[in-house]
């Protein structure tokens, strides 16, 4: 057999010993050791190759594949050609890129010097990849969405104001993509999603980016318990396409998400953690007066009843939570768009996934699809956007509209796959995971 290849890479390491000199090559798939020696490739071509080619340039060789006698696969050069000089050095091989502002800002150099970064990565896109084998193989249609909005909805977010010039309106970057995919149910689609990018004009942290994308998918004909079922599902196949196990340490925990997951109530996991019940507080009144002894942060007077619970939930509960649970039944003051329970109307058919200090993997509801009661929940909303609540949500007329014309019983679920990536990498930075994450505008 022919043992002569021709491969390409770029140049990674090089040792220098007389007239023989060794080097590396490497490309996406691995690396491969180079022997370049004066007796086989001529004086002039030994001393350019030695004296020319640096750390980071691409080459193209040719060579016989051997085996060194400390067993290594190398390829004895007997051809070269440069392909691309690099004009910039690499990051110094043998301690990485450390400087975290230079990691972010400069993600091509990451990539290339931390191996953990690459690993990040692909394990990203492997996620990626699986989420829409796991929708297409159940008959769910991919879809897009608009991410320039005439009117943002669908989440508590505040939005990204631009203005278009040629129809002299103001437009907004999307939040979420629920209401438009809502609107395909009416439409007679009964299985859609859409992996989507969304913008949300918060704060920058470890947990938050203002661009970040998620996957949102609705289901006619099912309801949020059908989504618990398909959680347990889907979650193991994601793990397993990443190349992870079920059982894995996330911080200083150690996390099992092998299914089932238990399901407890808002309502239960409060009582469990923070020794109150809701129930005893049916007011705002009387709910604000317990979270200011409780010294929630964050609210004042008029903040909501709703985002009361949620505060005392996130303060004093979530932080908690170790293995995953389907935290289900909100307070409906906190799920504008989910149906209300049929045995208690006071709480919502919803469910969230959450574990390892609260982190949130999907938010789902049995979709509401009254139109009436969707109306007067948006009346609820404007009321507190009117009261100083920026995150409220907007009144929807075409949305109603679309909802008066018949959506079937429907279920639907968010899940953000930044965060579900950096709590399965475990990483403590939302940036680790993007790979171009939104920065502060580099001082010159």
């Amino acid at each position: 057999m022919d043992s002569t290849v021709t491969l390409v890479g770029r140049l990674v390491g090089r040792r220098e010993m007389g007239k023989l000199c060794f080097a590396h090559l490497k490309d996406f798939s691995d690396k491969i050791q180079l022997a370049i020696s004066e007796k086989d490739l001529g004086k002039e071509k030994f001393k350019f190759f030695t004296k020319n080619f640096d750390i980071g340039d691409f080459l193209e060789i040719t060579g016989k594949i051997f085996t060194t006698h400390k067993g290594e696969v190398s390829v004895l050069v007997e051809e070269y050609r440069l392909l691309t000089k690099a004009l910039l050095p690499m990051p110094e091989k043998f301690h990485g890129l450390n400087d975290i502002e230079v990691r972010y800002r400069q993600r091509y150099l990451d990539l290339l010097a931390n191996e953990e970064s690459m690993k990040i990565a692909i394990a990203r896109s492997l996620l990626v990849k699986e989420l829409r084998n796991y929708f297409n193989e159940l008959g769910f249609y991919e879809v897009e969405t608009p991410i320039l909005q005439s009117l943002y909805g669908g989440a508590n977010a505040k939005p990204f104001t631009t203005h278009h010039n040629a129809l002299g309106a103001d437009l907004y970057l999307r939040i979420a993509p629920e209401l438009y995919l809502k609107r395909l149910i009416v439409g007679g689609f009964e299985k859609v999603y859409e992996i989507a990018k969304c913008f949300r004009n918060e704060g920058i942290d470890n947990n938050h980016n203002p661009e970040f994308t998620q996957i949102e998918f609705y289901w006619a004909y099912a309801n949020y318990q059908d989504l618990m079922k398909l959680m347990e599902d889907l979650l193991p196949r994601l793990i397993k396409a990443m190349n992870l196990p079920l059982k894995m340490t996330i911080g200083e925990q150690e996390v099992d998400f092998t299914p089932p997951y238990s399901r407890l109530t808002m309502r239960e996991i409060i009582k469990q953690y923070v020794k109150i019940d809701i129930e005893d507080y049916p007011d705002q009144a009387s709910l604000f007066k317990k979270a200011v002894e409780l010294k929630v942060e964050g609210i004042d007077k008029n903040t909501g009843r709703g985002k009361l619970i949620d505060e005392i939930y996130k303060t004093y509960a979530r932080p908690k939570i170790i293995n995953p649970v389907f935290m289900i039944d909100h307070p409906v003051e906190l799920s504008p768009l989910a149906k209300r329970k049929t045995d208690n109307p006071n709480y919502a058919e919803r469910m969230q996934l959450v574990c390892v200090g609260g982190n949130e993997l999907c938010n789902a509801f049995s979709e509401l699809n009254d139109p009436l009661d969707q109306e007067a929940r948006f009346k609820e909303q404007e009321k507190l956007r009117t009261a100083g609540d920026d995150e409220g949500m907007r009144y929807d007329a075409d949305f109603i509209t679309a909802l008066k014309h018949g959506m079937p019983p429907t279920a639907g679920l968010g899940m953000g796959i930044d965060r579900l990536v950096k709590l399965l990498m475990n990483t403590d930075n939302l940036k680790e995971v993007i790979l171009f994450p939104t920065l502060k505008p580099e001082e010159k």
